[in-house]
């Protein structure tokens, strides 16, 4: 048996980084010199001399052999569908010009060496292992007495069966197995991993994830969510109808009214000490029923809830998946810190490509501030747990609502310097949902997380309406989210911010526009695809973006298929992607992005202020698709306005003298922004404010007591301006809602007036949302109520004013829960008392009297109740002939009832005092 020289050199976390980026570098010299993990390894050129009897035992599976084998150029389309048809596998790629094999063991030497092959050697037991492993850097999650917890990965040749016997053989126990996958969790002697990584069967070992730990109003209009989600007839309404979101947390969501006919899984009271699901799930899907304030971002979405599995290979989970139920998830949990491509960012990667409507969006986390081994200190490099490292998911940054960058947000880049995290999003200071249809503070890149994924749920039902139902793949919609982001921090993407702050309405309308093309390219080839930009465009952003091949565990880089894109203008001018500096050294990481090639990211983007008109073209290259053809998307926007409003942009219903946001996009904007304010649909107008000319918010209450239905806003920069596109409301609503009498399927409802209200809405919650069930002109209704068959009633109400005069409908008024048996059913029966006695004045601020008509009365008692029910004045034995009064001027302003028995009779009569 011939011996097989592979020379290693062991190089640590530091210089490791600056290995990959020279090596990420390196684009026109041939380099053999494969980069795994801490190690660098030259391949033999062997390939003249191999023969099959030179591979170990250990190399031997399933009738063939398992090993490394490199070409000399990375094979064409034709050599790797050559190769598919002869069942020769190619399982997983590592630069360079390297894979992972399995071939028959009659595969044809010849056959090889015709087709480019270089080099081919078995693979070494310690590169079967995670660098912890191989180092001894043992968590204490993972010891388990004296053994410790592992994952094991093995080879696709043979079943999960065969290898537990195997394992049970050699005395290992098996802690977990996962149906359907290739991943066993196992307890072992530390003393026998080396033994273990040497059988053939074994693909990787590592040790078991890190525990699960979460990553704890005003984020839809940061995230312009609330402009693809207007609510009016007029606007867009994409709430993420016919999508279904996930949330994977701590428990049970709920019960609250904010899910109504839309929630599945694990509902119910989960304690108040698990309300981590609960934030999440108002974020990303909550309806705002009981407190429109607090609408998530995709409240027409189904919402299925079940607990986080740190694997992503729990029943649970796939269930949805598999059957269609779901096409996103919601993940807000860490586990470990830049943990390098592990077996569960493989899983995360592979499901994202064998399901290609999956969406999975995770939370970056909250280590800034801590060293997880980048090389660079605790500002970098902390991004939490291996799924977020996945090239085909998403990983989101925390920022104020003003979209600032909270200081705990985790920081990029990944393991092997690709851009994390993808996006950013408002999570802090958040008011969610809680159990018992309770609200709370929620916050962290938990929160910002959910945004994304409601957002993307909006986007995906725009997609669907655009293109007669069908569902988008994810790779498409994340491309969207990133090209159309709003550019934060450094110009150009980073490791804060990765792409910029999501803009969901610049989303929706690229789908609109079909400003999106896919195609796929092979291997050395070149696919040219031409975009018209009109005179008067003021950015042009073009971005190509493929869902990439799962690397291999413990891969660095973790880029399978790399494409290259570039844009020439009519005059063939070429513009190249930007390109980040990944090297592990601060001031490297927090420079600007500049323009050259990437070989590290499955998305490049070209950014052209001030582009001349005419037609571009996008030149997509397959510069090294080992695992080819791919697919890729090319999604462009073409902006024309220097400023837009977008919130308040119509259609909103603002309270006067409630702060709110305004907030704008800018670009290509050099001077300050002037805001005004106009209450007469632009007839007249007032300055709010002027703020910097980096600065895109800002806050505002309307002036108190103020109603119109003729609001807008507008912002100007020098020559630059825009205003709202359509008219918003400023009005109160009813200051509280009174229920008087609940009987007979029949439920009695009062409110205060509200100033220049003509009429009011009368709201009970239906099937899924708070719903209109009456439209009166006084303070009071009756609308018909469900009856549980016992005489009990469980049902939610409120009210909103209006002015159709004027063109105005209020805020719905919190919602209130009535639950329980009937409520004075005597009140309003047309009794002979009832129609003699009257109140008056009524409104009153001093005395109100009591007249009681031309009758008689004897015995005579009198008393005055809040609209809580708790009596505050009574008088007995009343001497009257046909009136008496009560003294008010002391009563706070809101509704009263004045009950009257005399002779053996009782009414009583509603008392509003002002």
């Amino acid at each position: 048996m011939k011996s097989f020289i592979l020379r290693s050199t062991g190089i640590k976390s530091v210089a490791f980084g600056l290995l990959f980026l020279v090596s990420a570098m390196t684009t026109t010299a041939q380099n053999y010199t494969i980069t795994f993990q801490d190690e660098s390894i030259e391949m033999p050129e062997n390939i003249n001399t191999f023969q099959w009897t030179d591979m170990p035992e250990s190399a031997e599976l399933a009738n063939g052999y398992v090993g490394w084998v490199q070409f000399y150029e990375t094979p064409t389309q034709n050599v790797q569908d050559l190769f598919e048809a002869n069942r020769l596998e190619l399982i997983d790629y590592i630069p360079h010009h390297t894979y992972l094999f399995h071939f028959p063991a009659t595969t044809s030497i010849d056959l090889l060496r015709n087709n480019g092959v270089r080099s081919i050697v078995p693979v070494e037991g310690r590169f079967k292992l995670s660098q912890n492993l191989k180092n001894g850097n043992i968590g204490a999650w993972a010891v388990d007495g004296n053994n410790i917890l592992v994952t094991l990965q093995h080879h696709d040749n043979v079943s999960t069966d065969f290898v537990v016997a195997q394992l049970a053989e050699e005395q290992i126990g098996v802690v977990q197995r996962y149906d359907g996958y290739n991943n066993i969790d196992l307890t072992i002697p530390n003393n026998c991993l080396e033994d273990l990584s040497n059988l053939s069967y074994v693909k990787w070992v590592e040790l078991i994830v890190a525990p699960s730990v979460p990553d704890d109003q005003r984020g839809r209009a940061l995230h312009r969510a609330s402009g693809l989600d207007t609510q009016t007839t007029a606007g867009r309404n994409y709430d993420g109808t016919g999508v279904g979101v996930l949330c994977r947390d701590d428990g049970a969501v709920g019960r609250h009214i904010d899910f109504q006919g839309r929630i599945f899984g694990l509902v119910g009271n989960n304690g108040n000490n698990n309300t981590h699901g609960d934030g999440v799930s108002g974020i990303m899907a909550g309806a705002g029923n009981k407190d429109p304030r607090y609408r998530g971002m995709a409240a027409g979405s189904d919402l299925h809830v079940v607990n986080y599995n740190p694997s992503f290979l729990d029943n649970a989970t796939n269930d949805l998946i598999d059957d269609g139920s779901v096409q996103i998830t919601n993940s807000s949990y860490s586990n470990g810190c830049n943990a390098g491509y592990t077996t569960i960012t493989v899983t995360v990667d592979e499901q994202s490509i064998d399901t290609p409507e999956l969406l999975h969006v995770f939370s970056a986390g909250n280590s800034n501030n801590l060293d997880c081994g980048y090389g660079a200190g605790n500002q970098w490099g902390n991004i939490t747990g291996g799924h977020k490292q996945g090239k085909n998911v998403i990983a989101t940054a925390n920022t104020f609502y003003d979209g600032s960058l909270v200081n705990s947000s985790s920081r990029g880049p990944a393991h092997d310097g690709r851009i994390k995290p993808d996006i950013a999003a408002n999570g802090q200071n958040q008011i969610s949902t809680g159990p018992n249809n309770a609200y709370f503070p929620f916050g962290g890149t938990s929160g910002a997380a959910p945004g994304i994924a409601g957002v993307s749920a909006q986007l995906y039902q725009a997609y669907m309406e655009t293109n007669g139902g069908t569902m988008p793949n994810s790779g498409l919609i994340k491309a969207i989210l990133m090209n159309t982001a709003n550019d934060a921090g450094n110009v150009g993407p980073d490791f804060k911010f990765g792409w910029g702050i999501v803009n969901g309405l610049r989303a929706g309308i690229l789908i609109e526009d079909g400003r999106h093309l896919s195609d796929n390219v092979s291997q050395g080839n070149t696919n040219t695809h031409t975009i018209n930009v009109p005179a008067g465009t003021t950015q042009l952003k073009v971005m190509v973006y493929w869902n990439d091949p799962a690397a291999a565990p413990g891969a660095s880089p973790a880029l399978v298929n790399d494409l290259d894109m570039e844009v020439v203008d009519p005059s063939s001018t070429t513009f190249q992607p930007w390109v980040l500096d990944s090297t592990p050294n601060p001031t490297a990481l927090d420079t600007p992005a500049t323009n050259g090639i990437d070989r590290l990211n499955n998305v490049e983007q070209v950014l052209i202020n001030n582009p001349d008109a005419g037609d571009y073209d996008v030149e997509i290259t397959g510069f090294n698709v080992p695992q080819g053809p791919q697919e890729y998307f090319v999604v462009y926007e073409i902006i024309e306005n220097n400023l837009t409003v977008t919130f308040p942009n119509g259609g909103e219903k603002l309270r006067d003298n409630l702060e709110t946001t305004i907030h704008w996009d800018a670009v290509n904007t050099t001077a300050d922004f002037v805001v005004e304010f106009s209450t007469d649909n632009g007839t007249s107008w007032t300055t709010i404010d002027t703020v910097d000319s980096d600065t895109d918010y800002l806050d505002w209450a309307p002036p108190a007591n103020l109603y119109t239905g003729e609001a807008l806003i507008r912002v100007t920069s020098g020559a630059f301006s825009d205003v709202s596109d359509a008219n918003f409301t400023v009005a109160d609503h009813p200051v509280t809602t009174n229920l008087e009498r609940v009987c007979d399927g029949e439920a009695t409802i009062s409110w205060p007036a509200v100033a220049e209200a003509e009429s009011y809405d009368v709201y009970l919650l239906g099937e899924k949302y708070m719903e209109i069930v009456a439209n009166v002109t006084t303070t009071e209704a009756i609308v018909a109520v469900e009856e549980d068959g016992n005489g009990d009633y469980d049902f939610w109400y409120s009210v909103a004013a209006r002015n159709d005069t004027d063109g105005w409908v209020s805020q719905r008024r919190i919602a209130t829960q009535y639950e329980g048996d009937g409520l004075e059913c005597e009140l309003g029966v047309d009794d002979f008392l009832s129609s003699t006695i009257s109140l008056y004045p009524n409104p009153s601020n001093d005395q109100v009297f009591i007249d009681f008509g031309t009758s008689a009365f004897n015995n005579v008692d009198i008393k005055l109740s809040n609209s809580l029910g708790q009596t505050i004045f009574t008088q007995t034995d009343v001497e009257t002939t046909n009136q008496t009064a009560i003294n008010v001027s002391s009563y706070r302003t809101g509704l009263y009832f004045v009950t009257i028995t005399a002779d053996g009779q009782t009414t009583t009569k509603k008392l509003l005092v002002k």
